[in-house]
Protein backbone atom coordinates (compact mmCIF):
# COMPACT_ATOMS: atom_id res chain seq x y z
CA UNK A 1 0.00 0.00 0.00
CA UNK A 2 1.55 3.31 -1.12
CA UNK A 3 0.27 5.35 1.79
CA UNK A 4 1.68 8.80 1.15
CA UNK A 5 -0.54 9.84 -1.81
CA UNK A 6 -3.51 8.22 -0.07
CA UNK A 7 -2.79 9.57 3.41
CA UNK A 8 -5.40 12.39 3.47
CA UNK A 9 -8.18 10.05 2.35
CA UNK A 10 -7.08 7.31 4.76
CA UNK A 11 -7.12 9.86 7.58
CA UNK A 12 -10.59 11.02 6.53
CA UNK A 13 -11.82 7.41 6.58
CA UNK A 14 -10.33 6.97 10.06
CA UNK A 15 -12.04 10.13 11.37
CA UNK A 16 -15.43 8.99 10.04
CA UNK A 17 -15.03 5.56 11.61
CA UNK A 18 -13.95 7.03 14.94
CA UNK A 19 -17.00 9.26 15.17
CA UNK A 20 -19.41 6.36 14.56
CA UNK A 21 -18.24 4.46 17.66
CA UNK A 22 -19.22 7.38 19.89
CA UNK A 23 -22.70 8.80 20.58
CA UNK A 24 -23.51 10.54 17.30
CA UNK A 25 -26.31 11.81 15.10
CA UNK A 26 -26.74 12.24 11.38
CA UNK A 27 -28.00 15.58 10.19
CA UNK A 28 -28.04 16.00 6.42
CA UNK A 29 -24.56 15.32 4.99
CA UNK A 30 -22.93 15.53 8.44
CA UNK A 31 -22.20 13.15 11.31
CA UNK A 32 -22.05 14.93 14.67
CA UNK A 33 -20.58 13.34 17.80
CA UNK A 34 -21.57 14.49 21.28
CA UNK A 35 -20.05 13.60 24.61
CA UNK A 36 -22.78 13.89 27.26
CA UNK A 37 -20.18 14.15 30.02
CA UNK A 38 -18.23 17.19 28.85
CA UNK A 39 -18.61 20.29 26.64
CA UNK A 40 -14.94 19.95 25.62
CA UNK A 41 -14.76 21.05 21.97
CA UNK A 42 -12.36 18.21 21.17
CA UNK A 43 -15.06 15.70 22.16
CA UNK A 44 -17.99 17.41 20.42
CA UNK A 45 -17.71 18.04 16.68
CA UNK A 46 -19.07 17.04 13.29
CA UNK A 47 -17.57 15.70 10.07
CA UNK A 48 -19.03 16.05 6.57
CA UNK A 49 -19.55 13.14 4.21
CA UNK A 50 -16.96 12.83 1.47
CA UNK A 51 -17.78 15.20 -1.42
CA UNK A 52 -20.62 16.75 0.61
CA UNK A 53 -22.35 19.77 -0.92
CA UNK A 54 -24.37 21.12 2.02
CA UNK A 55 -27.23 23.55 1.47
CA UNK A 56 -27.90 26.48 3.80
CA UNK A 57 -30.79 24.41 5.18
CA UNK A 58 -28.35 21.56 5.98
CA UNK A 59 -26.08 23.91 7.88
CA UNK A 60 -28.99 25.52 9.75
CA UNK A 61 -30.07 22.07 10.89
CA UNK A 62 -26.50 21.23 11.90
CA UNK A 63 -26.29 24.36 14.05
CA UNK A 64 -29.65 23.57 15.63
CA UNK A 65 -28.46 20.05 16.49
CA UNK A 66 -25.44 21.41 18.34
CA UNK A 67 -27.56 23.97 20.17
CA UNK A 68 -29.99 21.21 21.17
CA UNK A 69 -27.07 19.47 22.89
CA UNK A 70 -25.84 22.78 24.35
CA UNK A 71 -22.59 22.48 22.43
CA UNK A 72 -20.59 24.86 20.23
CA UNK A 73 -21.18 24.11 16.50
CA UNK A 74 -17.82 22.82 15.35
CA UNK A 75 -16.29 20.60 12.68
CA UNK A 76 -12.98 18.77 12.27
CA UNK A 77 -12.29 17.13 8.93
CA UNK A 78 -9.93 16.71 5.98
CA UNK A 79 -10.92 19.48 3.56
CA UNK A 80 -9.67 17.69 0.43
CA UNK A 81 -12.24 14.94 1.12
CA UNK A 82 -15.11 17.48 1.04
CA UNK A 83 -13.79 20.55 -0.80
CA UNK A 84 -17.09 22.44 -1.06
CA UNK A 85 -17.96 22.42 2.63
CA UNK A 86 -15.66 25.15 3.96
CA UNK A 87 -17.13 27.88 1.73
CA UNK A 88 -20.66 26.90 2.72
CA UNK A 89 -19.74 27.03 6.41
CA UNK A 90 -17.97 30.40 6.24
CA UNK A 91 -20.95 31.85 4.38
CA UNK A 92 -23.06 30.75 7.35
CA UNK A 93 -20.77 32.56 9.80
CA UNK A 94 -18.31 29.82 10.79
CA UNK A 95 -14.72 30.86 11.46
CA UNK A 96 -11.60 28.82 10.80
CA UNK A 97 -9.82 27.94 14.07
CA UNK A 98 -6.82 26.28 12.48
CA UNK A 99 -5.41 24.17 9.68
CA UNK A 100 -3.20 21.68 11.51
CA UNK A 101 -0.86 19.60 9.38
CA UNK A 102 -1.47 15.88 9.00
CA UNK A 103 1.89 14.31 9.81
CA UNK A 104 2.66 10.66 9.16
CA UNK A 105 5.17 7.88 9.50
CA UNK A 106 5.49 4.52 7.78
CA UNK A 107 7.81 1.59 8.45
CA UNK A 108 10.21 3.10 5.89
CA UNK A 109 10.44 6.49 7.60
CA UNK A 110 13.47 6.95 9.85
CA UNK A 111 12.27 8.25 13.20
CA UNK A 112 14.85 9.70 15.58
CA UNK A 113 13.46 10.41 19.06
CA UNK A 114 15.11 12.37 21.78
CA UNK A 115 16.24 10.24 24.71
CA UNK A 116 15.40 12.07 27.95
CA UNK A 117 17.60 11.19 30.90
CA UNK A 118 15.90 9.41 33.78
CA UNK A 119 12.78 8.52 31.81
CA UNK A 120 11.55 5.13 30.64
CA UNK A 121 8.70 4.58 28.18
CA UNK A 122 6.51 1.51 28.66
CA UNK A 123 3.12 0.31 27.46
CA UNK A 124 0.12 0.40 29.77
CA UNK A 125 -2.05 -2.70 29.79
CA UNK A 126 -3.73 -2.95 33.21
CA UNK A 127 -6.20 -0.65 34.95
CA UNK A 128 -3.74 0.94 37.43
CA UNK A 129 -1.38 1.89 34.58
CA UNK A 130 -4.25 3.19 32.45
CA UNK A 131 -5.47 5.29 35.36
CA UNK A 132 -1.98 6.76 35.66
CA UNK A 133 -2.13 7.63 31.95
CA UNK A 134 -5.57 9.21 32.29
CA UNK A 135 -4.45 11.21 35.33
CA UNK A 136 -1.57 12.73 33.35
CA UNK A 137 -3.96 13.61 30.52
CA UNK A 138 -6.33 15.38 32.90
CA UNK A 139 -3.49 17.30 34.53
CA UNK A 140 -1.75 18.26 31.29
CA UNK A 141 -4.98 19.38 29.60
CA UNK A 142 -6.20 21.12 32.78
CA UNK A 143 -9.44 19.22 33.02
CA UNK A 144 -11.23 20.13 36.23
CA UNK A 145 -12.57 16.68 37.07
CA UNK A 146 -10.27 13.87 38.27
CA UNK A 147 -9.62 10.86 36.05
CA UNK A 148 -11.72 7.86 36.97
CA UNK A 149 -13.36 4.65 35.76
CA UNK A 150 -14.85 6.29 32.65
CA UNK A 151 -11.42 7.30 31.37
CA UNK A 152 -9.93 3.91 32.23
CA UNK A 153 -12.74 2.21 30.28
CA UNK A 154 -12.06 4.45 27.28
CA UNK A 155 -8.35 3.57 27.30
CA UNK A 156 -9.16 -0.12 27.78
CA UNK A 157 -11.34 0.09 24.66
CA UNK A 158 -8.41 1.61 22.76
CA UNK A 159 -6.20 -1.35 23.71
CA UNK A 160 -8.98 -3.85 22.92
CA UNK A 161 -9.22 -2.44 19.37
CA UNK A 162 -5.55 -3.20 18.83
CA UNK A 163 -4.30 0.22 19.85
CA UNK A 164 -1.54 1.16 22.27
CA UNK A 165 -1.25 3.33 25.35
CA UNK A 166 2.24 4.46 26.41
CA UNK A 167 3.38 5.97 29.68
CA UNK A 168 6.66 7.74 30.46
CA UNK A 169 7.90 7.11 33.98
CA UNK A 170 10.42 9.11 35.98
CA UNK A 171 12.94 6.53 37.17
CA UNK A 172 13.78 8.42 40.36
CA UNK A 173 10.29 8.87 41.78
CA UNK A 174 8.45 6.18 39.83
CA UNK A 175 5.84 8.78 38.84
CA UNK A 176 4.18 8.65 35.42
CA UNK A 177 4.93 12.04 33.86
CA UNK A 178 3.79 11.58 30.27
CA UNK A 179 1.46 9.54 28.11
CA UNK A 180 0.15 9.06 24.57
CA UNK A 181 -1.78 6.53 22.54
CA UNK A 182 -2.32 4.96 19.14
CA UNK A 183 -5.97 4.55 18.20
CA UNK A 184 -6.69 1.81 15.68
CA UNK A 185 -10.18 2.46 14.40
CA UNK A 186 -12.00 2.08 11.14
CA UNK A 187 -11.97 0.22 7.87
CA UNK A 188 -8.19 0.33 7.43
CA UNK A 189 -6.58 -1.81 10.12
CA UNK A 190 -3.16 -0.77 8.85
CA UNK A 191 -3.87 2.84 9.89
CA UNK A 192 -3.48 4.23 13.41
CA UNK A 193 -3.81 7.70 14.91
CA UNK A 194 -1.18 9.01 17.31
CA UNK A 195 -3.06 11.17 19.82
CA UNK A 196 -3.42 12.39 23.41
CA UNK A 197 0.31 12.98 23.89
CA UNK A 198 0.60 14.79 27.20
CA UNK A 199 3.46 15.63 29.58
CA UNK A 200 3.22 17.12 33.07
CA UNK A 201 4.20 20.79 33.12
CA UNK A 202 7.38 20.43 35.20
CA UNK A 203 8.72 17.71 32.88
CA UNK A 204 8.27 19.49 29.56
CA UNK A 205 11.06 20.54 27.17
CA UNK A 206 13.06 17.43 27.97
CA UNK A 207 12.14 15.37 24.90
CA UNK A 208 9.57 13.19 26.66
CA UNK A 209 6.82 13.86 24.08
CA UNK A 210 9.26 12.92 21.32
CA UNK A 211 10.24 9.68 23.06
CA UNK A 212 6.59 8.73 23.63
CA UNK A 213 5.53 9.55 20.07
CA UNK A 214 8.33 7.69 18.34
CA UNK A 215 8.03 4.73 20.71
CA UNK A 216 4.33 4.45 19.91
CA UNK A 217 4.83 4.82 16.15
CA UNK A 218 7.57 2.19 16.00
CA UNK A 219 5.53 -0.24 18.10
CA UNK A 220 2.51 0.34 15.84
CA UNK A 221 4.57 -0.39 12.74
CA UNK A 222 5.83 -3.60 14.33
CA UNK A 223 2.18 -4.59 14.82
CA UNK A 224 1.43 -4.13 11.12
CA UNK A 225 0.23 -0.54 10.92
CA UNK A 226 1.54 0.85 7.65
CA UNK A 227 0.48 4.42 8.38
CA UNK A 228 0.58 6.28 11.69
CA UNK A 229 -0.85 9.79 11.51
CA UNK A 230 -1.30 12.74 13.81
CA UNK A 231 -2.54 16.31 13.68
CA UNK A 232 0.00 18.71 15.11
CA UNK A 233 -0.96 21.84 17.01
CA UNK A 234 1.14 24.93 16.11
CA UNK A 235 3.28 24.57 19.25
CA UNK A 236 3.90 20.86 18.58
CA UNK A 237 4.77 20.71 14.88
CA UNK A 238 8.51 21.14 15.44
CA UNK A 239 8.57 18.24 17.89
CA UNK A 240 7.27 15.84 15.26
CA UNK A 241 9.31 17.31 12.40
CA UNK A 242 12.52 16.84 14.37
CA UNK A 243 11.51 13.28 15.21
CA UNK A 244 11.10 12.48 11.50
CA UNK A 245 7.35 12.60 10.89
CA UNK A 246 6.41 13.85 7.41
CA UNK A 247 3.68 16.34 6.51
CA UNK A 248 1.22 14.67 4.12
CA UNK A 249 -1.88 16.86 4.21
CA UNK A 250 -4.00 19.14 6.31
CA UNK A 251 -7.04 19.09 8.58
CA UNK A 252 -9.51 21.90 9.16
CA UNK A 253 -10.90 23.09 12.50
CA UNK A 254 -13.86 25.43 12.05
CA UNK A 255 -16.58 26.62 14.44
CA UNK A 256 -19.45 29.02 15.02
CA UNK A 257 -18.88 31.02 18.19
Amino acid sequence: MNVFPRAPQLVSDHIHAAITRRPHERTGPFLAAFDPNTPDIWRNYAVPDDDAKPSRHDITNLIATFHHHDRIPRLEYVPTAAPEVEAALTEAGFTVEGRPPIMVSTPDVELTPREPTGITVEFATDDPQLLEAATVQHDAYRRPDPAGPREVARLNATVARGGLVAIARDTTSGTVVGTGLIDRTGPHKAVGELAAVAVLTHFRRRGIASAISVGLAKAAHRQGMRLVWLEAAPTEEQIYTRAGFITAGQKLWISLR
